[in-house]
């Protein structure tokens, strides 16, 4: 999990820019450890696409060399975090695709069409069946060297139209006078995690921070002794968490999650300070953080904490579930305003069958209404516009604030639809 919470597809709001932030909704959950190799699923795919044992991983990293910031790719070649390894050849790998619990990656020899297709059929037919690093994936986000791969992504996704995100990666190596200890809150505090901690029936833990630990270490254990990370409590009950995602030699990186109710209070960038701030002073010398270009809340956190810019990066991904594919593509549509395209995604979206999507897609119908309704505002489609700024109010959509600074919505500040709007919401 990178900063900003990747793999849980929650959708943000964010005030900057007036941007309805998805996601991308890339939901994950815990599962198999990845730590037993298992043959290809068909006799066909082994033809083209063998799985590594773990004692060849090894002969595979001077493949993944211009991808190393990426720490968890050592991670996995080291064996401290799950994962799998598929490469063309196994007694001499000239291209190779890594799952881990932090994403996919592909390298080397470009051009090995019977690869390629062997690799859309391993995640169509193997991982969408289940059949992952981390149980139950609903999409494959993939990062690549060299830059050509992009090209071969139509045959890799076939099935799903290929879409990019852009990434960011953060070091810090020293962090800001971030007096972390001064700020804590009245009410508050920040713990170290450790056996006591984790044991103590007194605290209230999320499940989502003990299964970070096992979906990234391995096991509660593993992240006890080979990994660190501190709490924020308000009271007894645990509010944020920031913990080591993967480490090795003397680096690490990090990632941050706050309760929905607890964020926009300072706590997540004092929570992370306090993690930081304990990995450089007990043996690493780097601390890494990955985000979305898109998620300026994680963004603002590690640049306030001290982390710098080190690069961007481009992924391609895609989706299983064809209705939430269809509304991420809409949703790259809408930040390339590409309203038309954008608008038309969203119509394919709500001409879906309810049985054909995810129960968490349906309770947050809302969100795509209201995207949908900028969409028709872009195009001047006022009456279009305000039937689905309409259903999105009647479907939960509370953001009303949000809704004034869309610069979409500006042009009708005037109408007495938009005062209507206001009022249903209200």
């Amino acid at each position: 999990m990178d900063a900003c919470v990747r793999l849980n597809f929650t959708h943000e709001v964010q005030n900057t820019r007036a941007m309805l932030w998805f996601g991308a909704r890339r939901k994950r959950f815990i599962g198999d450890n990845g730590f037993n190799p298992r043959p290809i699923a068909t006799r066909r795919e082994s033809m083209a696409i063998y799985e590594l044992n773990k004692g060849e991983y090894e002969k595979v990293r001077p493949l993944f060399k211009e991808l190393d910031y990426n720490l968890i790719i050592s991670a996995v070649i080291e064996g401290t975090s799950p994962g799998r390894i598929y490469v063309d050849h196994v007694g001499n790998p000239k291209t190779a695709f890594l799952c881990s619990v932090e994403g996919y990656y592909l390298v080397g020899y470009v051009d090995n069409d019977a690869f390629n297709k062997a690799l859309n059929r391993l995640i169509f037919e193997k991982f969408f069946a289940g059949d992952t690093v981390r149980r139950d994936e609903t999409d494959i986000s993939i990062g690549f060297h060299p830059p050509s791969w992009e090209d071969k992504m139509e045959v890799i996704f076939r099935g799903r139209v290929p879409l990019k995100t852009v990434r960011r990666h953060y070091v810090c190596s020293e962090p800001k006078a971030v007096e972390w200890r001064d700020k804590i809150p009245t009410g508050f505090s920040i713990q170290r995690v450790d056996q006591r901690l984790l044991r103590n029936p007194s605290v209230k833990i999320p499940d989502h921070a003990t299964d970070w630990m096992e979906i990234n270490w391995g096991s509660v254990d593993d992240f006890l002794q080979k990994g660190s990370g501190f709490f924020m409590l308000h009271g007894l009950e645990v509010v944020s968490w920031c913990i080591t995602d993967c480490a090795s030699g003397d680096a690490c990186e990090i990632g941050i999650h706050t309760r929905p109710d607890y964020r926009r209070r300072g706590l997540a960038t004092l929570t992370a300070a306090a993690t930081v701030d304990y990995c450089l002073s007990h043996g690493f010398t780097s601390v890494g953080w990955h985000c979305d270009e898109y998620n300026t809340g994680s963004r603002g956190v590690a640049e306030k904490v001290g982390f710098e810019l080190e690069r961007k990066y481009v992924q391609s991904f895609c989706i299983y579930n064809e209705a939430n594919h269809l509304a991420e593509m809409g949703l790259s549509f809408f930040r390339e305003k590409r309203y038309r395209k954008a608008a038309e995604c969203m119509e394919k979206v709500f001409a879906t069958r309810s049985d054909d999507m995810p129960e968490w897609m349906l309770a947050e119908m809302h969100l795509y209404y209201h995207l949908a309704a900028r969409a028709w505002a872009a195009l001047g489609d006022r009456n279009t516009a305000f039937t689905y700024l309409n259903i999105a109010v009647d479907k939960g959509w509370t953001n009303i604030e949000l809704t004034k600074r869309c610069i979409e919505f500006h042009i009708f500040h005037e109408t007495q639809e938009w005062k209507n709007s206001l009022a249903r919401s209200e």
